[in-house]
C-alpha cells in the first residue's frame, strides 16, 4: 500500500520532518508559506485549496488544517470530501468565516470540476478515500476508475435522496458505498420528494440498492442522535406530515434496517473483521437496550434507547458507570 501524503500545518512556520510527498492545505500566505518550507525540505509539494480560514475542517476543500498541532508534527490524511462547482451565493457567505453555524461547513470549498477531476485522481493515487454528497460526482468516479481502479477503495456517496436504476448500477460497479439522511429525505421531505419525482420507488431506494448489492450504511447526520431513528425510517418510511408511507416497496426489515445501521457502518470504516456484530474473534463492545427492535410496536422502534452501554470490557453509560 502505497504511504498517504501528510498535510502540512499552515497556521504556523512546521517544519516537514521527512522527505515524503507532502500536501499543503491551507489558505493565502499562510498556506502558501507551508507549501515553500515543504519544498524547501526537498518534498514535493502540492497545494490543492485555497481555503480562507484557518482552524477548521475543509469540507470539500480537502482534509484538516489544525491551530493546535504540535509543533513539528504532521497529519496522515486518509479521506477527503469532494465537490463541485463554485457558486456565488456560497462565496458570500464564505466571506463571513469564521462563523458560529454548523461545524465542518466550509462554503468555498467547491472547485471546478476540471480541477476537481485531477484532484480526484490525485487522491486515488495516494490511496486517500474521496466522500461526495449525491451523484453529482458519480460520473468523475468512473473517470477515476478509468485511471485508478477504485473497486476496492469504497469511496462513498453521502446523503442520498433520489437514484434511478442505472445510478444503482453505476454505484454498485464502483463498489461505491452510499449513506443516508433519512431523517430529511424520508420523515421530513419524503411527500415533498413523492410530488417532484415520476418514479416513487426513487426515493431513498434502499430495497433497490440492498437488492443490486450495494453497501449501505445507515446515519443520523447529527439531528436526532440516534440511530435507532434510521432505523425506524428505513422500516417504517413514514412522512412527517401527509402521515404516507413513501415507496412502501423499499422499505427494509427490522434485522436488514439493524444491520445497515451496525455492520454495515464497520463496513463502511474496514472495520467489518473487528466490529458491528457479536462473534467470537470481534470486539465485545454492546448495549443493552430499552425495548426489543424485533418485536416491539413499529413506532416504539425510535424511542429505544441503550440502558447499558459496555465498550473493552468497561460500562461507559448506565449502573455502576466506570467500573468493570
Amino acid at each position: 500500500m502505497a504511504t498517504p501524503p501528510t498535510v502540512a500545518d499552515a497556521t504556523r512556520s512546521t517544519p516537514v520532518v521527512d522527505r515524503s510527498d507532502v500536501l499543503v492545505v491551507g489558505g493565502g500566505p499562510a498556506g502558501v508559506s507551508a507549501a515553500v518550507a515543504a519544498a524547501r525540505s526537498g518534498a514535493r509539494v502540492t497545494l490543492v485549496e485555497r481555503y480562507p480560514y484557518l482552524g477548521g475542517l475543509a469540507s470539500g476543500g480537502m482534509v484538516l488544517v489544525l491551530d493546535d498541532m504540535v509543533n513539528g508534527a504532521e497529519i496522515t490524511t486518509t479521506g477527503l470530501v469532494g465537490e463541485a462547482n463554485p457558486t456565488l451565493d456560497n462565496a458570500v457567505r464564505a466571506r463571513a468565516m469564521p462563523y458560529t453555524g454548523w461545524a465542518g461547513f466550509a462554503y468555498d470549498a467547491a472547485l471546478p470540476r476540471a480541477a476537481l477531476r485531477e484532484v480526484l485522481r490525485e487522491a486515488a493515487r495516494r490511496e486517500i478515500r474521496v466522500a461526495s454528497m449525491g451523484t453529482d460526482l458519480l460520473d468523475l468516479y468512473e473517470d477515476v476508475n478509468r485511471v485508478v481502479p477504485i473497486r476496492d477503495r469504497r469511496w462513498v456517496v453521502e446523503h442520498v435522496s433520489t437514484l434511478t436504476a442505472d445510478e444503482i448500477a453505476r454505484i454498485r460497479d464502483l463498489g461505491v458505498v452510499v449513506t443516508t439522511h433519512t431523517n430529511r429525505y424520508l420523515f421530513k421531505e419524503g411527500e415533498i420528494l413523492r410530488s417532484r419525482v415520476g418514479a416513487e420507488d426513487s426515493i431513498v431506494p434502499l430495497r433497490s440498492l440492498q437488492d443490486a448489492g450495494v453497501h449501505v450504511a445507515l446515519a443520523t447526520d447529527n439531528v436526532p442522535t440516534s440511530l435507532f431513528h434510521p432505523i425506524w425510517h428505513a422500516v417504517a418510511r413514514l412522512d412527517r406530515s401527509s402521515r404516507r408511507i413513501i415507496a412502501p416497496g423499499q422499505r427494509l426489515g427490522r434485522e436488514e434496517a439493524l444491520r445497515a445501521a451496525t455492520l454495515e457502518g464497520a463496513y463502511l470504516t474496514f472495520e467489518e473483521s473487528e466490529k458491528g456484530s457479536l462473534e467470537p474473534g470481534k470486539l465485545a463492545d454492546l448495549a443493552v437496550l430499552s425495548d426489543n427492535p424485533f418485536t416491539c410496536p413499529e413506532d416504539r422502534i425510535k424511542d429505544i434507547t441503550a440502558e447499558l452501554t459496555i465498550v473493552a470490557g468497561q460500562i461507559v453509560h448506565g449502573p455502576r458507570n466506570g467500573r468493570p
